[in-house]
């Protein structure tokens, strides 16, 4: 049975991850999550009163702190007015995610809205949340060697970051 099929009737919440890559795209920042004990890309829940493009970079300054950008313009520009409608910042994917149950919640679906991001890697890391033990920036080398991180982020460093692997 696929994940689909298993998360029917199951628990959702919305989720916001920061993809965020410094300008030359060869590097990808993430945050070594203490509870999961790997590394992943910064990101959370989506507040009740938040646009998810506003939580992922509120996300990535708490747990990096970073000061990360949207990259690009939607690839379909509606011309909204702005007044009673407004375009949204676009993820570039959105995924299902099962996460297991804990100590804090029953078994439930994340449905994950992935935003690239770009901020200066040049800057001191500053990982704020309680969560967070470190933050670094890592070399597509790096990620697809580790093993330590999940398929969706070596997916994004094999296909969009800048390197070569030897």
């Amino acid at each position: 049975m696929g994940l689909i099929s298993h998360a029917v009737g199951m628990k959702k919440q919305f989720t916001a991850t920061g993809y965020v890559v410094n300008s030359s795209r060869t590097r990808l920042l993430m945050i070594y999550h203490r509870g999961l004990g790997r590394w992943l890309p910064p990101g959370g829940h989506v507040d009740p009163d938040e646009f998810p493009g506003d939580t992922v970079l509120r996300e990535v300054r708490e747990e990096t702190g970073a000061h990360a950008h949207h990259a690009g313009e939607p690839d379909l520009d509606l011309g909204l007015n702005g007044t009673t409608e407004a375009q949204l910042p676009t993820p570039f994917a959105t995924a299902a995610q099962l996460i297991p149950a804990s100590a804090k919640d029953i078994e439930h679906i994340h449905m994950d809205l992935m935003y690239l991001l770009i901020a200066a890697d040049s800057g001191p890391l500053q990982p704020h949340e309680t969560e967070v033990d470190v933050a670094r920036w890592f070399t597509r080398e790096e990620i697809l060697e580790g093993g330590e991180s999940p398929d969706s982020a070596r997916a994004f460093a094999a296909r969009h970051l800048l390197g070569s692997v030897d």
